[in-house]
């Protein structure tokens, strides 16, 4: 079956990228469009300059903030809310991945597509946790889409960053971690919070607080980089890009804490010169993407992004039609994508 007549009558696969034709809007696409179904905030999946904005609250909030010469139309659509047009309904369920991500949901007379964006299935502090409706079609991300990848529960992976903290304090150097600006900063902020560790912001994190602050989270310790580099006893949080830059080389005794789902390859410690991996991420992990397919229940999965080929083979072999959404129709996808404008 031609991937188009899979995902008819709610998506069709165009240049550009995925496109829905009942409400004559692009999914998630790379560039400005007229308008635009944005699952997350995350500038890989939510470009500049669209006309107009259909997402959550929070993600409608966080791209303004991101844009702030945006001036776009924006329809604000809550988790269960549902629209409809041209007999095709639209709903938005939480995705677990940051703050307002969302899963797009659509339905017409009995048949149903799941949309998954970028999502996770741990639990984290600022995410509503991931829902997983029933749909006759999954179409899923699969950055980590290969059996390697299993993280660790969220109360491990804390525990060794507040670990990795304290021996750098007890060595006299600064705890310098490594995570981009959008959702994973501000979950180690918190994190930390909680065990009385101090944290530096990084501008790309910092201007983002007065979103998750309005959602209800509270960074008491946290104070901004531009109000001076970190003292003895603080935590100084930066995207990855800024590794090799002078936020980082400044500071002479330092512990680089790398933070990412690609803190598995050991090859990350030479990438950014990092004395700790942790495996912390705001993607599901190999058996998260099993747990999804098990609990949609879809007669068949449509992969993106990252080993899209290799989990829609695995999937095959374990009794579930898939096959990956057609090259050239998607952007290839890092867990790190939006990192790229964070310097």
């Amino acid at each position: 079956m031609a991937t188009d007549e899979l995902l008819a009558p709610f998506l069709e696969t165009r240049p550009e990228g995925l496109y829905c034709p009942a409400f004559d809007a692009a999914i998630d696409p790379p560039a400005a469009a007229a308008r635009a179904i944005v699952s997350h905030a995350h500038s890989d999946h939510a470009a500049p300059g669209h006309e107009e904005v259909w997402a959550t609250p929070e993600t409608i909030a966080l791209y303004r903030r991101r844009n702030p010469d945006w001036t776009g139309r924006a329809r604000e659509i809550r988790y269960g809310e549902r629209l409809e047009r041209h007999g095709v309904t639209l709903e938005l369920h939480p995705a677990g991945h940051i703050l307002g991500s969302a899963q797009i949901f659509f339905e017409r007379e009995g048949r149903s597509l799941l949309f998954t964006g970028d999502f996770k299935r741990r639990l984290s502090r600022t995410a509503v946790p991931a829902a997983a409706p029933q749909a006759e079609i999954l179409v899923t991300e699969t950055t980590f889409g290969l059996p390697v990848f299993r993280f660790p529960p969220r109360e491990e992976i804390e525990a060794r960053l507040v670990a990795a903290c304290r021996r750098a304090f007890e060595e006299e150097k600064t705890p310098i971690l490594l995570a981009y600006g959008l959702g994973k900063s501000q979950e180690i902020a918190l994190s930390l919070a909680q065990a009385g560790i101090p944290t530096v912001l990084h501008g790309a994190a910092w201007k983002l607080l007065p979103e998750f602050e309005a959602a209800g989270h509270s960074f008491p310790l946290s104070r901004a980089y531009e109000s001076g580099p970190a003292k003895p006893g603080e935590a100084l949080v930066v995207p990855p890009n800024c590794a090799r830059t002078p936020v980082v080389r400044n500071v002479k005794r330092r512990r680089i804490v790398y933070l990412s789902g690609w803190a598995t390859r050991e090859a990350s410690r030479a990438d950014f010169d990092a004395d700790v991996l942790l495996p912390m991420s705001d993607h599901a992990d190999f058996p998260e993407l099993l747990q999804h397919v098990s609990d949609v229940a879809p007669r068949r999965v449509v992969t993106l992004h990252g080993y899209a080929r290799d989990f829609a083979r695995i999937l095959a072999t374990r009794g579930t039609p898939a096959e990956p959404l057609p090259s050239g129709t998607e952007r290839p996808a890092r867990e790190d994508a939006e990192e790229q404008e964070e310097t």
